[in-house]
């Protein structure tokens, strides 16, 4: 199971705005995030909190 909201918070305390979280029904399980103005799925959420990890 993800934990969205925890998703959400690392985002916002890595200094992103998150404006939209929702579930993309024909894909159960998929979500879509708007992170800074761009729409990404859960695996590009993941990626931008790596790239912030790394930095």
């Amino acid at each position: 199971m993800v934990d969205i909201d925890l998703i959400v918070q690392m985002l916002r305390d890595h200094g992103h705005t998150v404006e939209d979280v929702h579930v993309v029904p024909p894909n159960a399980g998929e979500y879509a995030f708007t992170v800074d103005g761009v729409a990404v799925n859960l695996e590009g959420a993941r990626h931008i909190l790596e790239l912030d990890e790394a930095k």
